[in-house]
């Protein structure tokens, strides 16, 4: 998580806001606001950002950036999410549903009007809720529902069946960024510590329940080994792809070679 001051998050390939970091209301979570400018040239150069929206939240040169602008705010106990648009991995027909946690402006939505941008999903009336947008190299994806705090509010949000990590996902897949190693289960997380011609592979099961998961790397996976207390174990590659099981909770570390 770079500091925003720094200017290291430039370097990243994809950007992440979700409310209520575009919120205008607390002094102590949102970015600044010349932090839009940077972030316009940084989409404009090839970077892909994301931000969701609620009613506290405003956005310096949004129609730019994003494709839309906020015309008002929406007040709902209940949000869905219906997508319209194929978007990645996310067909028409595909939704999401959202209890609202709160009576009040950091929960509800915004009324988008579009300028530019592409519709991916309406809302319960019909209303733009994630929006599509091209900028010079880059993309985005604006949300028109703090869809996070949403879920920040759910008790073990992800020990029950949930399905937000898809519309993460589907952006990734639209600007066609790939992770250096990522996984078929959303509750397994992988990472990579690379260096030259060799590095590890970090898993870790999040889920209560054993696994049955496969890692596909970006880079090239020549031999792959499964380190433990008992010493490191050749585990079999399908060309860059692997399977492997995991017990509840449990981690694991592979070294790679190329």
């Amino acid at each position: 998580m770079p500091r925003e001051a720094t200017g290291e998050w430039q370097k990243r390939p994809m950007l992440f806001l979700p409310s209520p970091l575009t919120s205008t209301n607390s002094h102590l979570v949102h970015v600044h606001t010349d932090f839009y400018e940077k972030a316009k040239v940084y989409v404009e150069h090839g970077g892909f950002l994301y931000a969701s929206i609620a009613a506290d939240g405003a956005i310096p040169d949004m129609e730019a950036i994003f494709g839309a602008r906020v015309a008002d705010t929406v007040t709902a106990s209940e949000v869905t999410l219906n997508v319209v648009a194929a978007f990645g991995s996310l067909k028409p027909g595909d939704t999401f549903h959202y209890s609202v946690p709160g009576a009040n402006p950091r929960y509800w939505g915004a009324l988008l009007e579009v300028k530019g941008g592409k519709v991916i999903a309406v809302d319960q009336d019909g209303r733009p809720a994630l929006v599509a947008n091209v900028l010079g190299a880059g993309k985005t994806l604006l949300s028109a529902y703090p869809i996070e705090a949403y879920l920040a509010a759910v008790p073990s949000a992800f020990e029950k069946p949930e399905n937000s990590h898809r519309i993460y996902e589907a952006f990734r897949e639209w600007t066609g960024h790939k992770s250096q190693v990522f996984t078929d289960q959303p509750s397994v997380e992988a990472g990579s510590l690379n260096a030259d011609h060799r590095g590890y592979v970090i898993v870790v099961n999040h889920s209560a329940d054993a696994q049955h998961v496969r890692l596909t790397a970006a880079m090239p996976v020549r031999s792959l080994n499964r380190v433990g207390a008992d010493g490191a174990k050749a585990v079999p590659l399908e060309g860059s792809s692997w399977k492997m099981d995991l017990e509840a909770h449990q981690a694991a570390v592979l070294e790679w070679k190329q």
